[in-house]
């Protein structure tokens, strides 16, 4: 098998809770990323200071880990009609790839955004639909272009299964907005158990969307709430999708909610895929 990237999330709260990153890679120096949760408190603007972001990176760096940050996805819309609301989150997500660049993150991921019922289900709901990827388009390419010269990269990611019309509810989808917005610093994330969730083939997404693919987000579930369980748990085989596509150069981040789940994944992974070779060491680290 070809080395694949992989990272996990981390779920914290406070920043002194990075220092676990330290006990697990020590114990799985496999691991080559770490994904940032950019939700309040943890990893947020105007929370996080410029000395808790040196203090990661000094992290990071110490034990060679690249990273990547996963922006806020409450309270935003990419694809809101509205202008004013419009405004206030592309200027949150600049404030993104910003932190971005002082942690020198590779990706910010973003959620492409949904549409309401009244306007997906009326009269007037596919110009409407038409005008929403509109403006969804103009949104990715001031953010593509701001991230540039940044060395930033945008992952534009697929939707979980929600109430509201998500923007992004197809692999054909997801391909014909990056194909049509055409811009090198934009690129396509797959959740894979988010895909499953929508009853889409996983094999088919993957190949579909290759050509844009910049990272991964891996978790599992049983088939109908989005849980984000480790890989071995749940209706998804990771083991055939790690075997069957070519994740090399590719952030393959595990977004596991439990640390526990986190740890026996990896224990899992270098039982059934990793070759014996990159692993040693003892069955997981501890948490204190």
């Amino acid at each position: 098998m070809k080395t694949i990237p992989f990272g996990a999330t981390v779920f914290f709260q406070r920043a002194d809770e990075f220092v676990l990153v330290e006990k697990v890679v020590e114990r799985y120096s496999w691991l080559q990323y770490v994904e940032f949760r950019g939700e309040y408190p943890f990893f947020y603007p105007g929370k996080t200071s410029p000395s808790e972001i040196q203090y990661f990176k000094t992290i990071l760096q110490r034990h060679q880990l690249k990273s990547t940050i996963h922006a806020t996805m409450y309270d935003i819309n990419l694809a809101t009609l509205n202008p004013w609301v419009q405004r206030g989150n592309i200027d949150c997500y600049k404030e993104f790839i910003e932190m971005a660049e002082r942690l020198e993150a590779e990706i910010v991921v973003v959620h492409a955004g949904f549409i309401h019922d009244e306007y997906a289900m009326g009269d007037e709901a596919y110009s409407l639909q038409k005008e929403v990827q509109s403006i969804l388009g103009d949104a990715l390419q001031e953010l593509g272009e701001y991230a540039r010269p940044r060395g930033v990269k945008i992952a534009l990611e697929n939707a979980p299964v929600e109430p509201r019309h998500p923007i992004i509810d197809s692999p054909e989808t997801h391909v014909r907005l990056l194909t049509e917005l055409n811009h090198p610093h934009v690129g396509a994330l797959v959740d894979i158990a988010h895909a499953r969730l929508r009853q889409v083939d996983i094999n088919h997404y993957l190949t579909q969307v290759q050509p844009y693919l910049i990272e991964i987000h891996a978790h599992n579930n049983w088939g109908e709430m989005d849980d984000h369980l480790g890989l071995h748990h749940g209706v998804i085989d990771y083991k055939s999708i790690l075997n069957k596509h070519d994740f090399t150069n590719i952030p393959f981040i595990m977004e596991i909610h439990s640390y526990e789940e986190a740890i026996e994944t990896f224990n899992w992974l270098e039982r059934e895929v990793i070759s014996p070779s990159a692993t040693s060491g003892s069955d997981s680290p501890g948490e204190g």
